[in-house]
């Protein structure tokens, strides 16, 4: 989410004047209209390289132990992993908690016996951090460091580290004790105070923590961030690099030892965590890491350009790979009854959905309608819808290579006419950030004349609307999904859908 799109959806006056202490002079003499004008109008202060370095060496460096862990887990392990560098406060919360329960349940494992190489390297940092921690209730900022600095002497990871500190009744608090969601929440303020974190609220008044993109990026470069956690993870089990000879040859070249016995697994997570994605493809120096010609075949593979030298071509695939979206585990979801009577939500067939209990209200046709197009997507076609945030946007969108498709749902009696809904698309599409592909609105049918319309506007606009009956969709999904579901999940070539004015499904070959 751009910078501007987020102060206009902070949620409340107090965030907003949090956020625009960091850099708007005055702040307190000004209206919430004027202090979210002030804030947009500074904004290169909130992104600019120099001000972020300074604000996240103050927070990881803090005198406050809890403040650095709690910094660490949000920036590190939870917003820079997300696809829109967002995430719903509770959900930060609730993940925050659970990893650090699941570090106190590993720790009772016995983390030391691993391989003599790594073992002796584990009981050496241990006995490092039992010295720390000897007389002290805590551990200062130059004990920090020079604790980090033996770490990556070492190459101990930080899950290790961790785990360790767990092990001796030290993380995350002492005697092992969890931080609280007022912990986190103190942080927070503190991120916002310096410019760092945002505080949005959706239509449905969801709170979320956001890092703006302009100030994602920069923080990635900072941080020497190439790629996200579930990206790099699809990385490594790709065949060129998933043989534990390769897996050991370029953790022995850039100096982490594995005895014999460790496990794909094991090393996979061991490069996960100790080298950068550009590190484990190319190694150290040129002779390094993967053959050339096998970096052609892989970007061949996912249908990248193949040509430029090694440098190059590593770049590519690092890119692809962090442009995964995440894909969150099926666990049994009610989106899918509705999927089913896709095309009755759609005509908006009332006395069918009361009888099987699928709606008490009217209004919930509608939200019922455009959960099951999120489900279709994400589920049936394999493209997870972008997070949207606010009111003026609409119903859906998609990535589709550097563009956008957006979509909206139509759940009506009658067919549609779109010279009712033209001016509502047309200020979605001129909103959007990205150019958009395709305009999709769906219905359960539509007038003779919106065909038309949808054309003309192509034309004057270079959009193309697609207008598509939930039937017509539901029938493209249902196919796809049952020609990919046991082999693999492949995503739907979104191409067959950008069709302008009125759908035709024998456009889309059979699959």
């Amino acid at each position: 989410m751009k910078l501007s799109k987020a102060v206009q959806n902070i949620g409340t006056i107090t965030e907003v004047k949090r956020i625009a202490s960091a850099y708007v002079i005055d702040y307190r003499g000004l209206s919430d209209e004027e202090i979210r004008a002030a804030i947009i109008k500074t904004a290169p202060q909130y992104h600019f390289e120099d001000n972020i370095s300074a604000a996240l060496n103050e927070l990881f460096l803090s005198d406050n132990r809890d403040q650095r862990i709690l910094f660490d887990l949000i920036l590190k392990k939870i917003l820079m992993q997300k696809d829109d560098f967002m995430c719903p406060k509770r959900e930060t919360a609730d993940e925050i908690i659970a990893f650090e329960q699941s570090i106190i349940n590993r720790s009772n494992e016995d983390l030391l016996k691993k391989t003599p190489e790594r073992s002796q390297d584990l009981e050496l940092f241990k006995f490092v951090l039992e010295t720390a921690w000897e007389h002290n209730q805590s551990i200062s900022p130059d004990e920090k460091n020079l604790i980090e600095k033996i770490r990556n002497r070492l190459k101990i990871t930080n899950t290790e580290y961790q785990l360790i500190e767990a092990k001796l009744g030290k993380f995350p608090k002492a005697n092992n004790e969890l931080h609280t969601r007022d912990d986190i929440e103190e942080v927070r303020r503190v991120m916002q105070q310096k410019g760092l974190l945002f505080a949005v609220r959706d239509a449905d008044n969801t709170d979320y923590d956001v890092l703006p993109e302009e100030a994602a990026k920069a923080i990635r470069k900072i941080l020497g961030i190439e790629i996200r956690q579930h990206g790099y993870k699809a990385l490594l089990s790709i065949k060129y690099v998933r043989s534990k000879k390769y897996l050991k040859d370029i953790l022995s070249k850039c100096g982490i030892s594995c005895g014999r016995a460790t496990t794909v697994e094991a090393l996979q997570g061991i490069a996960l965590e100790q080298l950068s994605p550009s590190q484990f493809l190319g190694g150290l120096s040129p002779r390094d890491g993967m053959d050339i010609a096998d970096l052609r075949n892989w970007c061949g593979d996912i249908g990248l350009n193949v040509s430029g030298v090694k440098k190059d071509v590593i770049t590519r695939i690092i890119e692809y790979y962090d442009g995964l979206l995440t894909q969150e585990p099926e666990l049994g979801d009610e989106r899918s009854i509705w999927f089913d009577h896709f095309d009755q939500f759609a005509s908006r067939n009332l006395d069918f959905l009361r009888k099987q209990q699928f709606i008490d209200k009217d209004l919930e046709c509608e939200r019922k309608f455009e959960e099951a197009t999120n489900y279709l997507f994400e589920k049936k076609l394999y493209h997870k819808p972008l997070q949207l945030i606010g009111t003026a946007h609409p119903d859906g969108t998609l990535s589709y290579q550097d563009k956008v498709i957006l979509w909206d749902n139509k759940s009506k009696e009658t067919p549609v006419n779109l010279q009712q809904h033209i001016k509502q698309f047309d200020t979605y599409v001129k909103d959007s950030e990205k150019t958009v592909a395709c305009f999709l609105v769906i219905g359960p049918d539509f007038t003779q004349d919106s065909s038309v319309l949808a054309m003309q506007y192509q034309v004057q606009n270079q959009v193309t609307i697609s207008l598509i009956t939930a039937k017509e969709l539901k029938d493209v999904a249902d196919r796809w999904y049952a020609s990919t579901s046991e082999k693999n999940d492949d995503p739907f070539p979104l191409g067959y859908l950008i069709q302008p004015g009125r759908f035709n499904p024998a456009l889309v070959p059979a699959f």
